[in-house]
């Protein structure tokens, strides 16, 4: 009897998985903080109350079978999430608090391993190995996310799964709903991605549809909400709760102040080293993150469109997605979908593939590496001058801002090489006996 030989690239992924579930499982019953605020927000869409008042949304959780030492702090965790939000979870708000949390974790667990999957196989076959490492390294560092709950997991995993049905010609209806129910939580995250599938003409049809979907949502969740007498002021509460986030000591705030924020990722950061003028330093970040569209555009409309130039761009996308609006570090793991641009480099540059994927896992991983850094720091003299200076702050504790520009410089660099080795008959596409379809 013939035992088929074990495919050690799946084991690998399996293996990685397992400390990902074991990871984001050990307090996600007393810890699911980021969850709290999306549910509790849609039993307010369903029972009447406003989403975005904390002390409304407090009396949902304990109704639903919360407990008031889970309540989490409304100043850190401060309610922005757009109604459309609440509608797409609301069946989950049908549910009391102790059931829905571990079958949010289930859930999420579950579409994020499947993304992290399909990453693979979107990878070129020929340095597997390396898009299985990077997917990996990426999958075991998201544990925390599982475990308090993360919105974000939900609608990168749903994003990545879209992309892949556009991409690959397979489900398009299915990509329809995915893409429109990570468009419909978190818009900021696949917004550039899909628009740019509708300007590439990758069944733009789709995602068009897709885009309007989550618009109709949004319109939906925006209604319910204006015509009940108890949150009808929603949209200047939301305003108001946006705003205090980017105040001075706000969790959005990019200025130096006692504590660097260290799991801040926009270019805000770096801006406001040279101005503490909240409108100065944003118009900053805004400039830059346009003149940095315009090079991607320009890069991409001299290159011919194949699968490989699709994937480098939908990679240089993503990374330009966390530098314009405020992100945090869980956000970062929207690279996820950058793997297979970053293999696609690597089999034709070396040198310059394997310099992306060390930023990319550098940037899913900076929170880690620089608590440890400021938790020395702090304790040392030397340490304080580094504290007290902006642009030293930012290079020892918040280097992800740094990086992730120059990671995006690095994909308009890919991409022109790309064209230039594909006009001189070196370049190939990853997808062996699959085309493009586009319409």
């Amino acid at each position: 009897m013939k035992f088929k030989r074990p495919d050690l690239k799946l084991l690998v992924l399996c293996i990685a998985s397992l400390i990902f579930l074991t990871l984001g499982g050990r307090k996600v019953l007393h810890d699911s903080r980021d969850f709290i605020p999306v549910y509790t927000g849609a039993r307010c869409l369903l029972h009447g109350c406003n989403p975005y008042v904390p002390s409304q949304l407090e009396q949902q959780f304990l109704q639903a079978g919360g407990r008031t030492n889970e309540v989490p702090d409304w100043k850190a965790c401060v309610p922005v999430y757009p109604p459309s939000a609440f509608l797409v979870l609301s069946p989950l708000a049908l549910l009391p608090y102790p059931l829905v949390c571990p079958l949010w974790f289930l859930l999420n667990g579950c579409l994020f391993i499947a993304s992290a999957g399909l990453v693979l196989f979107m990878s070129p076959r020929s340095h597997r190995w390396l898009a299985t490492i990077l997917v990996s390294l990426i999958v075991v560092k998201s544990g925390e996310m599982l475990q308090i709950g993360q919105p974000t997991v939900f609608a990168t995993s749903l994003l990545v799964m879209g992309c892949y049905c556009f991409l690959r010609q397979r489900c398009l209806s299915l990509g329809v709903v995915l893409l429109m129910l990570s468009l419909a939580v978190k818009p900021q995250m696949g917004g550039l991605i899909v628009l740019y599938l509708v300007v590439r003409r990758i069944h733009w049809r789709y995602a068009v549809l897709a885009m309007a979907g989550a618009c109709a949502l949004l319109l939906a969740g925006g209604l319910i909400l204006t015509m009940r007498p108890s949150s009808a002021d929603w949209t200047s509460v939301l305003h108001a709760n946006l705003s205090a986030t980017e105040e001075p000591g706000g969790v959005n705030d990019p200025r130096p102040n006692h504590k660097p924020s260290l799991d801040l990722a926009n270019l805000q950061v770096v801006t406001s080293a040279f101005s503490t003028n909240a409108r100065e330093f944003n118009a900053g970040a805004y400039a830059v993150c346009l003149v940095f569209l315009a090079a991607l555009v320009t890069a991409v409309l001299r290159t011919k469109t194949s699968p490989d130039v699709h994937l480098l761009s939908i990679g240089a996308l993503a990374v330009l997605t966390l530098m314009p609006v405020y992100h945090r570090f869980y956000d970062a793991r929207i690279l996820l979908i950058t793997v297979p641009a970053v293999v696609i480099v690597y089999r034709q540059r070396r040198l310059l593939g394997a310099l992306m994927g060390a930023l990319t896992v550098l940037i899913v991983n900076f929170l880690s590496v620089q608590s440890r850094t400021y938790a020395f720091l702090s304790h040392h003299a030397i340490g304080q001058f580094i504290l007290q200076s902006k642009f030293l702050s930012i290079l020892f504790l918040q280097q992800q801002n740094l990086e992730l520009p120059v990671l995006f410089c690095l994909y308009i660099v890919a991409i022109l090489l790309y064209s230039h080795s594909h006009r001189s008959g070196d370049g190939s596409g990853i997808f062996e006996g699959a085309a493009l379809g586009v319409n």
